[in-house]
């Protein structure tokens, strides 16, 4: 494919916001480009590893349809997704279907390293990969990249961490382990309950994902004895007991800020340390795991916090837990306030009650003082509470799906963003807005 100097519509970050975008703007009419880092699609749900996707039902009302039900659809007719858990390669495997049928183009291994605006407006981005270097001109911008670099770039206004003290979310290198005999694993968490989390369910279905969170006695003596380093609070992981497979969200990387290259590479090297010494734990220590081993790590360490937008209204934690109406809604979404803190700062999981949700306004994508940028997924205007809520990858997706319906019918109708008119915004989005 060779790359036109001109689009319609440029998205810049391929994680599920970005495909939702790019998707759903193509498939409106609308010439679109879909810039990634990585020379695969995904983001964090396959460069991250993160699975399964996170909580977007309520009271049987499936909250975002679109986009993400045709991602989910595709995964499970190719058997790369079982319940809420899915494999990096079958994500890959159906976004490059979904965008190959809506018409996107696709430019893999680039990155923008510069925005050129004039009088709010983007003119033109200049994009750095294997080619060299490329300007693009296009009408329409919206940032999916998860670090707000379009708007860093071009200078419009965006925040990072809490509002009082900068800190941000621990991060996390996901790990996959085989050879599980989970039903052991799940008899020793009934056996010992207090060890394990909370909201644990310990009536295990073997025929569905099962997820496994604590053992909490055994890592604390791990801990006094040198052998688990102090930040691990708990195991969790999530798994088919037919496979013996287990994906692990288990590492916990504090201090670090991963908008910086530097910061970044360190936390590499701790998640990859915690890893190794996560591992050596379970095969020592918990039933189940004696003959277990190691698959493989995340290509990327997981970032769930780096810079978000200022946009024309920021959502806030009061929205999420109140369950916010807005007259301009373009999604919705039932995840709590999810906060995993630094030293000093307690983690948060801010639960909603079931057959509650909120409504994420039109507003929340536009980035404030500017004309033509829209932006989705984990750089969304919010604070930083309800950022903790929006930043899951379903509720992206729906965010991204917004972005895309909204720049396709800028350009259809030859107008800025703020100047389309909201009932067509809503047509378009509907399945994502009724029930």
């Amino acid at each position: 494919m060779q790359l036109k100097n001109k689009y319609d519509i440029v998205v810049a970050g391929a994680g599920i916001a970005g495909i939702a975008a790019a998707v759903k703007a193509s498939s409106m009419g609308a010439s679109v480009l879909l810039i990634e880092h990585y020379p695969f699609l995904g983001g964090m749900s396959s460069a991250g590893m993160v699975s399964p996707f996170m909580k977007s039902q309520t009271a049987g009302i499936d909250l975002v349809k679109g986009v993400f039900q045709q991602m989910e659809a595709g995964m499970v007719k190719m058997g790369g997704m079982i319940d809420n858990g899915f494999y990096a390669w079958a994500f890959r495997a159906t976004a490059n279907k979904l965008l190959q049928e809506a018409g996107a183009d696709i430019t893999f291994s680039s990155d923008v390293v510069e925005v050129s605006v004039k009088d709010k407006t983007i003119e033109s981005i200049t994009i750095a990969g294997r080619f060299g270097l490329q300007t693009i001109f296009a009408s329409q911008f919206i940032d999916t990249t998860g670090d707000a670099q379009l708007i860093a770039l071009g200078g419009f206004p965006w925040l990072k961490g809490d509002e009082q003290t900068g800190k941000l979310q621990a991060m996390t290198l996901f790990f996959r382990m085989g050879g599980i005999v989970v039903e052991r694993t799940a008899q020793y968490s009934k056996e010992n309950p207090k060890d394990f989390l909370p909201w644990m369910d310990f009536n295990f279905n073997f025929e569905k994902i099962i997820s496994i969170a604590g053992f909490k006695g055994l890592i604390k003596k791990a801990q006094a004895e040198g052998r688990l380093p102090e930040e691990i609070e708990y195991v969790f992981f999530t798994t088919m007991a037919s496979t013996g497979e287990g994906s692990f969200n288990t590492t916990n990387i504090l201090g670090v800020d991963a908008s910086s290259s530097e910061q970044l590479t360190k936390a590499e090297r701790i998640g990859h340390r915690q890893v190794s010494m996560v591992v050596d734990f379970l095969q020592n220590e918990v039933p189940g795991f004696e003959n277990a081993f190691l698959i493989d790590t995340a290509p990327q360490v997981g970032v769930r916090e780096t810079r978000r937008a200022q946009a024309d209204y920021m959502v806030t934690g009061q929205d999420i837990l109140s369950g916010a109406r807005f007259e301009d809604v373009v999604a919705r979404g039932s995840y709590g306030i999810d906060i995993h803190g630094q030293p000093g700062e307690k983690s948060r999981m801010d639960e909603l009650q079931e057959g509650q949700w909120y409504e994420i306004p039109l507003r929340s994508l536009l980035v404030a003082g500017a004309e033509n940028l829209l932006v989705a997924g984990r750089c969304i205007g919010a604070t930083r509470e309800g950022h903790a809520a929006l930043r899951i990858m379903p509720t992206s997706a729906a965010t991204g799906e917004a972005c895309g319906a909204t720049a396709a019918l800028a350009v259809k109708n030859k107008l800025t963003i703020r100047e389309v008119e909201y009932g067509q915004i809503r047509l378009a989005l509907i399945h994502n807005i009724e029930n």
